[in-house]
């Protein structure tokens, strides 16, 4: 029960990360914010008024906890798409290790605070206390904050929340970075939420301590990852991004073997500060590599779905965890978790992260060229209820067919992050010159939106493969309404 606690606060999270995502992309920042804490506000609200009748059991606790996390997943992608508006690019990863020893000193100084706010005043003024935090942060966001206001130099009709959730989980797919990020968020998380899941039961039943105790313990791992975020910078001067994330997951998990062999006080406080540093280092640097990697246009969408991971990581493993507690001893299941947790991390290495990532807003080389129209088209086109199909033919020396081939594979990649489908690269078997290319798109305006997004790197990745294409004239590009009666 104590880990389905956990894993109501975490689950909701992963199930809502694309819709909340999407929604952080399509509205305005601040009032995403202010409206998603004024729900953690009812939620907290609600969960104090029912401790103060004295009907609070276990089914009203998850649930309402389950609430809070609703209000979370709306929350979070807003949150962290709007640090990078704050600071510029070249300052960002030392700016998100900021924030993460910020949150991270909340999560050891709140549970600290809700441990004598329990002792002394019992639980109705601690769960009070924590509504009344969510009512302070939507204060200063609608007064502090504000942010640039989105929009598109075209004039086309914003994005559909249903397209704008597809495109969005196209785009990370497509975005070797991104998406070799959230792989190894999902390795790390999972194991690392062992201790957040057990750490409760571990100091009740293990050590024999109080809730204040188990406070204290919360602040050792937030001052490790004060350390740890103060030792970031020559971290990063020394070890590369991949190494880094690997090393945090092992500390992570090696913290966790001497509280399972040698369970005392003694061994559990140098270990949680390991484990904080661990925590802190891969914690900062997945984050980091996210908002580093993703377009501005998609960033809240891409962070949503590390969030996913994260909160799937931490839900799904501690609920493992939780389950394994239940069959083997305590002591035994945080054994178990800090070996797996090593040979996941030393495993999951093999998905490369770079050490220097492009930014994705640079402007593209040169925008693409727009296509004639024939006036009776028009109408049909511009209407945003057809289908398109675009084929671009190209002619290519036959002695250069595999480098065009893998030049198109960074180009599909391409075409796949600004919403295209069913890409196909074909070879003409009566000319082995001719190469098409074809892909499919929902609509004219996703098309433009498309081109509005384009960046340097898809630029780059285009230029590349026309360098193989023979003739003075470029590629022949056909653009195609798709008959809705087939």
């Amino acid at each position: 029960m104590v880990s389905l606690v956990q894993a109501a606060a975490q689950l909701p999270v992963l199930l809502l990360a694309l819709p909340a995502g999407a929604l952080a992309d399509l509205m305005d920042l601040r009032r995403n914010l202010i409206l998603s804490n004024l729900l953690m506000l009812a939620a907290a609200t609600a969960l104090a008024i029912v401790a103060a009748l004295g009907r609070l059991d276990a089914g009203i606790l998850l649930a309402l906890t389950a609430m809070l996390a609703v209000g979370a997943a709306l929350n979070n992608p807003a949150w962290a798409a709007s640090v990078p508006l704050t600071v510029p690019r070249q300052v960002l990863p030392q700016a998100l290790v900021l924030n993460a020893v910020g949150f991270n000193i909340a999560r050891a100084v709140g549970p600290a605070v809700g441990g004598l706010i329990l002792t002394v005043a019992g639980v109705t003024i601690a769960f009070a206390a924590n509504a009344v935090s969510f009512a302070f942060v939507a204060l200063v966001v609608g007064i502090l904050l504000s942010f640039p206001r989105k929009g598109l130099s075209i004039d086309v009709p914003p994005e559909e929340f249903r397209s704008a959730m597809r495109v969005g989980l196209a785009y990370v797919l497509a975005e070797p970075v991104v998406y070799g990020t959230l792989v190894r968020s999902a390795a790390f998380y999972g194991c690392a939420s062992a201790i957040w899941a057990l750490l409760p039961l571990y100091v009740r039943d293990v050590l024999g301590l109080s809730s204040a105790a188990f406070g204290v313990m919360m602040g050792v791992i937030g001052a490790g990852a004060v350390l740890g975020g103060l030792i970031m910078p020559l971290l990063r001067r020394w070890i590369p991004r991949n190494d880094l994330i690997m090393l945090a997951g092992v500390a992570c998990s090696l913290a966790l073997v001497p509280l399972a062999l040698v369970p005392s006080t003694l061994t559990a406080y140098p270990s949680l500060l390991v484990f904080g540093i661990g925590w802190i280092v891969g914690a900062s640097n997945l984050q980091a590599t996210v908002q580093l990697a993703a377009a501005p246009w998609v960033r809240a969408r891409a962070l949503a779905l590390y969030q996913a991971m994260y909160n799937g990581g931490m839900g799904l493993g501690a609920l493992l965890w939780g389950l394994l507690g239940e069959q083997a001893s305590l002591t035994g299941t945080i054994l178990a978790a800090g070996l797996v947790g090593c040979v996941i991390a030393l495993l999951t290495r093999a998905v490369e992260l770079p050490a220097e990532i492009g930014d994705p807003s640079a402007p593209a080389l040169a925008v693409p060229r727009p296509l004639s129209i024939a006036e009776e088209m028009a109408p049909l086109l511009h209407s945003g209820r057809n289908r398109l199909v675009l084929a671009i033919r190209y002619r290519i020396d036959p002695a250069n067919a595999a480098a065009f081939r893998a030049a198109m594979a960074e180009v599909r990649l391409a075409r796949y992050r600004y919403g295209a489908v069913g890409w196909v690269l074909s070879r003409d078997v009566s000319d082995p010159t001719h190469w098409v290319e074809t892909f499919r798109l929902r609509d004219w305006h996703e098309l433009q939106r498309g081109i509005e997004h384009y960046n340097l790197a898809d630029s780059e990745a285009v230029v590349r493969a026309r360098s193989y294409h023979l003739g003075a004239e470029p590629p022949r590009m056909t653009l195609l309404l798709q008959d809705p009666r087939t």
